[in-house]
């Protein structure tokens, strides 16, 4: 097998916990993810960018916020952003409606695209401070802000143009892989899974995402009805993308690992 098939491996939600910003560390100096994503609403978005700035060859994506979805800790726009909040200040919990689900989504809501204009070039403005390396742009909780809405990711276009950054290639057509199953969050059977996957992998360049985190008691009290094993499943997420034997068995199979500046 040639080095035809490229895999982006990107770690998300990197300033959302001390736990997700090791994670996401670990999983590029220690396994196979090239790219991470950084929340700007997230409290840990500083040590995120003391952490990052150490690893330049690191490549930074700014993970672009409408939601803040766990029950016991909250984000809040950078703007004054009234359309896009609920009574207590805080990001709602969806931005779109899902099945069993009763909370409260943006998409429902009466909000005003000029807020969330001026919400998302200020998470860029902070982001290009904080992160002088960063590359490109990504979403949060979607594949691209146009599945939100057509506008918005017309708009997530231009500032993309504006700022010089890459528009996430995940919203224009780049193959997404799973790796593994959700369930069981067990390390060894998603090596396994993954390694089956790559296996059957034609000629291609593709992307898998996921949120590696290290083992804290934070991470342990973080989740929301629905996906309250939010621990076990990030945890075992970082051990797999660190597993020695998925990592021999992409050298094996002479598989790119890439960012987005390869793009």
């Amino acid at each position: 097998m040639s080095s035809s098939i490229r895999l982006l491996v990107r770690a998300d939600d990197a300033g959302s916990s001390w736990a997700s910003n090791e994670g996401c560390l670990r999983a590029c100096k220690e396994g196979i993810a090239r790219s991470v994503e950084v929340m700007m609403p997230g409290a840990w978005v500083a040590h995120a960018a003391q952490l990052f700035n150490q690893h330049r060859d690191i490549d930074i994506g700014i993970h672009l916020t409408l939601t803040s979805e766990w029950d016991k800790v909250k984000w809040r726009p950078l703007t004054q952003a009234n359309s896009l909040v609920d009574q207590s200040g805080n990001f709602l919990p969806l931005l779109l409606p899902r099945p069993d689900d009763d909370r409260p989504c943006l998409l429902e809501s009466a909000w005003l695209f000029d807020e969330i204009v001026d919400e998302f070039r200020a998470q860029i403005e902070l982001g290009l401070k904080l992160f002088p390396q960063a590359t490109h742009i990504s979403s949060h909780m979607l594949s691209h802000f146009s599945d939100f809405d057509p506008r918005v990711g017309e708009m997530v276009a231009d500032l993309c143009k504006d700022y010089g950054l890459i528009n996430d290639p995940l919203g224009r057509g780049l193959t997404r892989i799973k790796g593994y199953p959700d369930f069981p969050r067990d390390t060894k059977l998603r090596t396994t899974a993954f390694i089956k996957q790559l296996k059957a992998l034609s000629p291609g360049t593709y992307i898998f995402i996921d949120h590696p985190a290290v083992d804290t008691a934070e991470l342990a009290a973080t989740g929301h009805r629905g996906y309250e094993d939010v621990h076990e499943d990030r945890v075992t997420c970082l051990e797999t993308l660190t597993d020695p034997e998925l990592k021999r068995q992409i050298d094996q199979m002479d598989i790119k690992l890439i960012d987005y500046k390869d793009l």
